[in-house]
């Protein structure tokens, strides 16, 4: 297997603070799709309509965090190409949009801070996939997860599923179950059970760690699940503080 002990990942990052009071920030947040389909509202006609697999290709992923006694949603997206943030009503911000390109160097043996929601679904070979069918997300099946796909030095980065880059030690890692989302609408009874892990990286991969930051991790992430939020950049500290 070759490595190259560099790369560099770009994409742009938009940190929105949302009013849990305006009607469809308050539908995006009962129904995962509804938050999708808000998400990808900022996207219109980079790709033609009817395109397959419109958010893979523009790189779309998106986590959020909620205060209720604030009663505010904090929205973090990443993007390949820049979305239009007026195509959300004035009135459900609570602050101007913070739009910014984030470049960053990924080098072999660099450390990160991280912060990700992850569905941990696991399927056996052959195995059907649905979309309504909950998974084991205590932090204990979820540590587990998040540990099968760290790549030690000189692993490849592809084994029954793809490695992430990055090794840790797990005792460094932190889970903590978060609340489980459905839908009614696009998919009737589907559940995301979900969890937060947070810790530390070491680059062992650099071009495998930026295909997981570009792509996300696991699955879910049309639904909030798989943005891997990491330090050092100053947009990236920033959201992890808010996110978390």
């Amino acid at each position: 297997m070759t490595t190259h002990p560099s790369t560099t990942f770009t994409a742009q990052h938009a940190l929105l603070d949302l009013d849990l009071s305006h009607p469809l920030i308050a539908r995006s947040l009962l129904d995962p799709h509804e938050m999708h389909r808000t998400v990808m509202a900022a996207f219109r006609h980079w790709i033609p309509d009817g395109a397959p697999d419109p958010r893979a290709q523009m790189g779309v992923l998106h986590t959020y965090a909620t205060n209720l006694k604030t009663n505010t949603l904090t929205l973090i997206v990443q993007s390949r190409v820049p979305g239009d943030w007026t195509a959300l009503p004035h009135r459900a911000f609570t602050t101007p949009p913070d739009i910014r390109t984030v470049t960053q160097h990924i080098s072999t043996g660099d450390r990160h801070r991280f912060r990700v929601v992850i569905n941990p679904a696991r399927y056996a070979p052959g195995r059907q996939r649905t979309h309504n069918q909950p998974h084991n997300a205590t932090p204990q099946r979820a540590l587990e997860w998040v540990v099968s796909r760290l790549q030690p030095p000189g692993h490849p980065d592809y084994d029954r599923w793809p490695r992430i880059g990055a090794d840790a030690d797990p005792q460094d890692l932190t889970a903590r179950t978060l609340a489980t989302v459905t839908s009614r609408s696009a998919h009737a009874g589907m559940h995301i059970n979900r969890a937060e892990i947070t810790g530390h990286l070491t680059i062992t991969d650099p071009q495998a760690f930026a295909r997981t930051l570009t792509h996300g991790l696991g699955r879910s992430r049309a639904h909030g699940c798989g943005l891997l939020l990491t330090q050092p950049t100053n947009i990236q500290v920033k959201e992890l503080q808010r996110a978390c």
